[in-house]
Formats: C-alpha cells, structure tokens, sequence
C-alpha cells in the first residue's frame, strides 16, 4: 500500500511499538498527543512527529490511532476533531467498534500481543484483528494489518471480545501463576532466580509441541497422593490452596476427557 500519515493520540507501550513499525514499514507518524504530555513529547521526539497538546490532527492526516485506555476509548473519540476523510482506529481488544461513535471511516487494528515500554517486540511476528465501519476502511486495515505483521484477519467485536479473555489467559494469568511460584519459592528461603530456567523451557515446550501436548504434572498423571501433600505445604495461603485446588481439578477433568 502507499504511504500513509499516521497520528496517535496516546504515547504508551502500543503506541510506541507501532508508531516505530509504521515508519520502518515506510509511513510517517505525523503527530503524538497524550494527556500526561511528557510521554507524547518523548515519543514524538523520537519518531519526528509533531507533539500536539490537543485532541486534534492536521488537514493531511490519513489514519488517527486511539492507543489509550480500554476504559478511554468512547470519551476520547467523542472528543477529538479531525477531517472527514481521517480514518479513525482504536487498537483495544475488548473495546466494541461502536465505542468510536461514527458510522463510516473508523475501524479497529487489534494488535495480539503484550507489550512492554522499552522493549520493542517483533511485529512482524504479530497478528493484527480488524474490523471496520466500511469496505474501504476495511480494506485500508487489512492492508496495514498484512504489511506491519504476520497477517491480517476480519474479526468482529463480539469475536474479538473472546480472543482478548483468551490473550488474558494465556498471557496474564500464566504470568501470575509464575509470580506465585517465585513467592511460594521464596518463601521457602530461595532466590526466586532458581526458577528462571523452568520458565524458559515451559514456554519453549508449549511453542513446540503445543500447550495442551506439553502438560506435565500431577495433575495430569492422576497423582492424588502428591496433590494432597503439595495441598498440606500451601495451608499457609488458604488462596494458594483454593487456586491449586481448582486448577488440578480443571486439568485432571479436561485430560481425562481427551483420553490421557
């Protein structure tokens, strides 16, 4: 597709990873806003935009991306001012289209991944989700969507709405699950360091073979006999036993389903 002129009203961690991926993909970030203003300044300084302090955009802006809030969305797309011809996008993923309030040029680009300030991840590598008021927009998104990353795929809000709970899921929750392992660890008097290999080789396992494949653990084997001991060592959290008990019981019925 042909260059486009890209502003961003928000300056956090999506922001900042797509506005650097736009200009290596050949389109130029025209302007950055934010309302704490110390992140739009830095964020516009090092991508060549121009800082605005408002929730406007200039005349030549072709794409506006609300990267804000889930919770911001419908209150800053009913406060900004563009031209008719801007194509208006939030990049939330359990944000419904409607939350733009217009009937024609605005879309969502769902970017599925996390993302953290500082720490730039392959875009290439990321599935984009869209959907989109109209045809053209929708095609000017799944242009975006296939040139920015691995692909672009049509995807309703109440769709996506799903695939946000399981990017939930998959990514916060296992992430707090190892915080978990860490405190019980260190609460038995080791460095939390000692469980950083473990964490490496789970999510190695999982891309190679599949999550559901690479499960391992009492659970899975049916173990009894170490699940009410490891449920005796947690009676000093009775939350870290309610969890170990609902998640054994959650694995141990859903592989004995598919016949492990």
């Amino acid at each position: 597709m042909s260059a486009c002129n890209i502003s961003f009203i928000g300056a956090g961690n999506v922001a900042e990873a797509l506005s650097l991926r736009f200009i290596t993909a050949g389109h130029r970030v025209l302007s950055v806003a934010s309302r704490g203003g110390s992140s739009a300044a830095a964020l516009a300084a090092s991508t060549g935009a121009e800082w605005r302090r408002d929730m406007s955009v200039a005349d030549d802006c072709d794409i506006l991306i609300l990267a804000v809030t889930d919770t911001s969305v419908s209150e800053v797309a009913s406060a900004i001012t563009v031209p008719d011809h801007t194509i208006i996008v939030h990049t939330a993923g359990s944000v419904p289209l409607s939350a733009l309030q217009r009937t024609s040029r605005a879309g969502v680009l769902y970017p599925l991944q996390t993302f953290t300030k500082g720490f730039i991840p392959d875009i290439s590598k990321v599935p984009f989700f869209v959907e989109a008021t109209d045809e053209t927009t929708l095609e000017v998104l799944k242009s975006l969507g296939n040139q920015l990353g691995s692909g672009a795929y049509e995807c309703d809000s109440e769709r996506r709405r799903y695939l946000h709970v399981a990017a939930v899921f998959t990514n916060n929750f296992s992430n707090f699950m190892m915080t978990a392992g860490e405190t019980i660890a260190s609460g038995a008097g080791f460095d939390s360091e000692i469980m950083r290999p473990l964490i490496e080789e789970t999510a190695r396992k999982a891309l190679r073979a599949g999550p559901s494949a690479a499960q391992t653990g009492p659970a899975v084997r049916h173990d009894s006999g170490t699940i009410k001991s490891h449920l005796e060592l947690l009676s000093f959290s009775p939350e870290y036993q309610k969890l170990y008990r609902l998640i054994s019981g959650m694995i141990t019925r859903f592989y004995k389903k598919s016949g492990r």
